[in-house]
């Protein structure tokens, strides 16, 4: 073999090498895609394209009420994987979860286990903002299933958007103030029961956000005056195929303005499988009386729910509970999915007018939990 073929043959092996070499080169990337997903957070993160030599991803954007971003995970469900601004050095395109560590105390329930944090609303920001629309619809009074249920039955305002606002103190409450009023303010919509002598709030998370089982809980304060009834309830998301009371109604807490030592709550349901109003409509009611003024201070009121199972507290006191036992179990929908309504209605169900101008129903927060295992939040 002569030495120039063998020169030959060690020039070409270079060749391929090296060219192999540029190829690999030319098609491995220098950077990767990374996405990011707020994993029941709210807000919004770009793609970013990180070097496999290393950078610091950027800090979390998301956020949670209740909650407080833990750091990065690779799925859904897993385990931290990547703090806040961590350096990364990618070899593949990732898409990174947000973990989150609940910041709210976990109530304490006799013969239960209250478990993990579901869904928190804080009210919190600048004072004279509105709730947050990804959660809630503020109303105006009428009758349409898709209006947070349908309205104003019987009751003597106008509702209008303008009467609730954060008020943007440390704590963070959602404020319904109702007003004596001569004539219907702007922007007030209809008045349903003449005359109207009251404008007030309604608000709702119909269409947004459902929940079915758990522990549900409100800390509000009620407003003072007669006349004045304010209500933390729920309502059936089937409400607006098969009506009202086959949906069935959860009345979480309502109180007359005229009773301030006195709370009260109602299931509401269908005794017939048609689905008609009103001569089908049946309920049942429990109250808890003179433990403490509602009106004077702030109170939790909450709800147990399990399946075929109701029970419903104030400052953590259980005081009545409801099974299909007592409603006839022929007729319980309330293992169904609800959506959450707060207001302040006016009439004669809060007792006689008493003269007062202005009142205001305070809401420090509503938070969902899960409880001996069950519940779930339905992001529509």
């Amino acid at each position: 073999m002569s030495k120039n073929f063998i020169r030959t043959v060690w020039v070409a092996i270079l060749l391929l090498s090296s060219s192999s070499g540029l190829a690999a080169n030319a098609i491995a990337p220098s950077n990767y895609s990374i996405k990011f997903y707020a994993n029941a957070g709210v807000g919004s993160m770009p793609v970013v394209k990180v070097p496999t030599t290393g950078k610091a991803l950027p800090a979390s954007k998301f956020i949670r009420d209740g909650f407080r971003f833990a750091g990065w995970a690779l799925n859904p469900n897993g385990v931290v994987k990547y703090k806040d601004k961590a350096v990364l050095k990618p070899k593949s395109k990732l898409t990174l979860f947000a973990r989150w560590t609940s910041t709210v105390p976990t109530p304490e329930l006799l013969n239960y286990t209250v478990g993990k944090l579901l869904w928190s609303e804080s009210f919190s920001g600048p004072a004279q903002s509105k709730v947050s629309n990804s959660n809630w619809t503020t109303r105006y009074c009428g009758h349409s299933a898709a209006n947070g249920g349908g309205s104003c039955f019987g009751e003597s305002q106008y509702y209008t958007p303008d009467a609730i606002a954060l008020d943007g103190s440390e704590q963070g409450n959602a404020v319904i103030t109702t007003k004596r009023v001569s004539r219907a303010p702007a922007n007030s919509g209809p008045c349903l029961a003449v005359p109207c002598r009251f404008v007030s709030g309604r608000f709702d998370t119909q269409g947004k956000v459902s929940f079915k089982y758990g522990y549900i809980e409100a800390r509000i304060k009620m407003p003072a005056g007669g006349t004045n009834w304010p209500a933390f309830w729920a309502l059936g998301d089937s409400i607006t195929d098969v009506g009202w009371p086959l949906s069935g109604e959860i009345d979480i807490a309502e109180q007359g303005g005229d009773r301030p030592t006195r709370n009260s709550s109602a299931v509401h349901y269908s005794n017939q499988e048609i689905a008609t109003c009103c001569d089908n409509h049946r309920y049942v009611m429990g109250e808890i009386l003179d433990e403490a003024n509602y009106q004077s201070d702030f109170h939790t009121y909450g709800i147990a729910w399990t399946p075929d199972l109701m029970q419903f507290y104030v400052d953590h006191e259980l005081f009545w509970t409801v099974y299909p036992g007592n409603v006839g179990e022929h007729h319980w929908v309330f293992n169904e999915p609800f959506f959450l309504i707060l207001n302040n209605a006016t009439g004669p169900f809060g007792g006689d007018y008493t003269g007062w101008q202005t009142s205001e129903t305070k809401i420090d927060y509503v938070r969902a939990w899960q409880l001996d295992g069950q519940g779930t939040v339905i992001r529509h």
